[in-house]
């Protein structure tokens, strides 16, 4: 197997740690990139230890793969702790052929090939840009700045030609707008927004900018084909709550302004224009040609008499990506069937499925050559955090691994064994969920049990350990078994399934995680005495909830949770969904009130004898940080141990390396002292040394954590 970039264990600040013949990984140490550092470290231990929270917190992960246009070369992110700038680093990897990888130094931010492959287009703030600007890179050569924009460009495509290149890039309304925030003088009517997202475009030689769609609205994604045709996603504002609203307008040149190909009330994503530019596919909740509480399908559009059809759906599976194959014949796409998400394709004229790659993994960020011949992606799994792969989907190739951040992982640290489990639920209901087993588990030995709800609640728990949140790989060194229950109300179980939240948040829920428990406890592995709850986000309404009904929990931990839900409605930057969940907004003379009532957990706080431990953003806008500390108030007030802290600068779902690092701490620490009457070392961060390096940037936030929903 070739060399390829791996992280070392925990935290290295020590320069003897490191091998001889290896000056990047030096060098990076000493600019405090920990875990940019890849090769192997001297003194590996010969037998693999227990996994720390630092540990965690510093493992690596791929993201947003890219072939060259012949797939020759894949370009790939390694995102990782740099504990010097206290948040995530991002840096770009290249891997030519089976050939070890290496690192691009000269690229940042969003990147995309040229048509001939010659050449990069990147988005980078250097040299004083006060913004994120489009550069130009040629190998061998220095990147040179095509544009001076004042806002980020982002969502970067070339023009088929290669003459041009796409982006998207925010303006202000107006001259006075803009001036008026230039000065400071930046009060506005809430939720009006300052800015518009515009579609633009550089010439690659002139750098001239023009723009090709852009006015009293907001351009959320778009598709670009050949002679410059674009698909575009056209909403009313940037408000989540006007995502609905959006429709799919064609811009095509020489045929006047741009049309509207659409018109209904749901919302198509992730659009991609066919290679001949006459089909666009996309995603979207919808049914019979409207919204519905459906799993994502996926869809084509013909653009020339406007007729929509359905493909792929086979009743249960949630579509998650979708890219067409080069041919324009078929469609590569990703599918969550429940606790797995597999790749597979589907034939544009018959319909007819195949897998590509399926098992005990997720499979996410599909893209595929110009040339249809390399297809990669992203893969996850119980034993390792997200690596690149790769087909060939046209010759039928077995998947190959592409990059090797993570190997030896196993050999380095004791990690837990995860399995998927069945039972029946209430009323009959079929359930799933994953157990993650405590290190050393014997069978027929009773271990202390903690249930953890997944967030959304439009998602699932699916395979996977190295969520910092759930600190599984913590969870199982303390000897505690580990349960997650996909409950009614999530996707990837089929549209019924999905349909259980409608007409009463809580309908069967809270009973179906119970039931989950009720199994461990039947099968012998459970501890009936010594049971804990955590979650974030839906998580947190869920445990919020269980506490409320059952004082079988010796603790909890609530983390961003809803427990009034009409201020929650009235309160959060969102609201569309979760008019299905209560018929009605809280407000008004028609509104359901009982429905809100009964499904809020403070309506029956009174009851609650379990310690929660309660967490969250100051600066949530999902899940205001104001029902956290009626949580915590409430419980104060009725006696109940409790503690409560809210991370400064902190939205939906933590970002800073050392508010992880406390939620961690804090939480086991919670449930260790309570369930099991244990204690527990907290683990530091790192002693890192230098000064941090240029590249380091971006907060990357891990969404397996939380959710967007809530």
């Amino acid at each position: 197997m070739p060399a390829q970039p791996r992280i070392p264990d925990g935290a290295v600040s020590n320069v003897k740690d490191v091998k001889p013949g290896r000056p990047h990984l030096l060098l990076a140490i000493l600019a405090a990139a920990i875990a940019v550092a890849h090769p192997a470290v001297a003194g590996e231990p010969a037998a693999p230890r227990r996994m720390t929270a630092t540990d965690l917190l510093s493992l690596a992960s791929a993201a947003a793969p890219l072939p060259s246009p012949d797939g020759s070369t894949v370009l790939y992110k390694v995102r990782s702790a740099n504990w010097a700038r206290n948040g995530m680093t991002t840096t770009v990897w290249r891997i030519a052929g089976t050939g070890p990888a290496e690192q691009a130094k000269d690229l940042r931010g969003e990147i995309a090939w040229s048509p001939d492959g010659r050449s990069l287009a990147f988005t980078a703030r250097r040299d004083g840009d006060g913004a994120d600007q489009i550069y130009l890179h040629a190998p061998g050569g220095t990147p040179r700045r095509l544009t001076r924009l004042p806002t980020d460009a982002s969502a970067l495509q070339w023009s088929i030609d290669g003459r041009r290149i796409f982006f998207i890039a925010n303006t202000s309304d107006d001259a006075e707008t803009e001036s008026r925030m230039k000065a400071g003088d930046d009060m506005f009517p809430f939720e009006i927004p300052q800015y518009r997202a515009i579609l633009q475009a550089v010439e690659v030689a002139s750098g001239r900018v023009t723009t090709i769609a852009g006015g009293d609205f907001d351009v959320r994604g778009y598709s670009a084909g050949r002679g410059d045709r674009i698909v575009f996603e056209r909403a009313v504002s940037k408000l989540s709550d006007d995502q609905p609203r959006s429709e799919l307008w064609l811009s095509d040149p020489g045929a006047g302004a741009p049309r509207r190909l659409t018109g209904n009330d749901y919302r198509e994503r992730q659009v991609r224009l066919s290679p001949d530019g006459q089909t666009v596919l996309f995603l979207a909740n919808a049914d019979q040609g409207r919204y519905a509480t459906v799993n994502t399908r996926l869809f084509v559009l013909d653009i020339a008499d406007g007729t929509v059809r359905m493909l792929a759906d086979n009743g249960r599976w949630a579509i998650r990506n979708a890219e067409w194959a080069a041919s324009g014949k078929a469609i590569y796409f990703t599918a969550q069937n429940g606790v797995r998400t597999g790749l597979h394709a589907v034939s544009l004229a018959g319909g007819v499925v195949r897998d590509l790659d399926i098992g005990d993994f997720v499979i996410s960020s599909p893209r595929v050559s110009r040339d249809g011949r390399t297809l990669v992606y992203l893969r996850a799994s119980a034993k390792a955090p997200a690596e690149v792969v790769r087909l060939d989907p046209v010759r039928r190739t077995p998947p190959l691994q592409l990059s090797h951040l993570n190997d030896g992982l196993e050999r380095r640290f004791l990690l837990p064994r995860q399995e998927a489990l069945r039972w029946t639920g209430p009323g009959g209901q079929v359930l799933e969920g994953l157990v993650t087993y405590p290190l050393g588990y014997v069978a027929g030995r009773r271990y202390p049990l903690i249930v953890q709800s997944h967030g959304g609640p439009r998602t699932a728990d699916q395979f996977g350990i190295f969520s910092y949140g759930r600190a599984l790989p913590l969870l199982a060194a303390e000897g505690f078994v580990t349960l997650s229950v996909n409950y009614r109300g999530g996707t990837g179980y089929g549209n019924e399934f999905l349909r259980g939240m409608n007409g009463g948040y809580f309908r069967f829920a809270d009973r179906d995680v119970l039931s989950g428990v009720d199994e461990l406890v039947a099968r012998g592995v459970a501890d009936p005495a010594r049971l804990g709850a955590m979650g974030w986000s839906a998580g947190g309404h869920m445990t919020a909830r269980l506490i409320t009904v059952t004082d079988r929990f010796r603790a909890a931990v609530v983390g961003a949770g809803a427990v009034d839900w009409a201020s929650m409605y009235l309160g959060s930057d969102t609201r569309w969904e979760r008019q299905e969940w209560f018929v009605t907004p809280p407000y008004g003379e028609q509104a359901r009130r009982d429905l809100y009532l009964a499904n809020s957990p403070l309506t029956t706080i009174d009851k609650v004898r379990t310690p929660t431990l309660i967490l969250a953003g100051a600066n949530d806008h999902r899940v205001p940080p104001a029902q956290s500390v009626m949580l915590y108030r409430a419980l104060k007030e009725s006696g109940v141990p409790t503690e409560l802290y809210l991370a400064p600068r902190e939205p939906h779902v933590f970002g800073e390396l050392r508010h992880r690092l406390f939620q961690i701490n804090v939480t086991m620490r919670w449930l260790i002292s309570h369930v099991t009457g244990g204690s527990y070392v907290a683990a530091s961060a790192p002693v890192v040394s230098g000064a941090p390096p240029e590249a380091a940037g971006e907060n990357a936030v891990d969404e397996s954590v939380g959710d967007r929903g809530g």
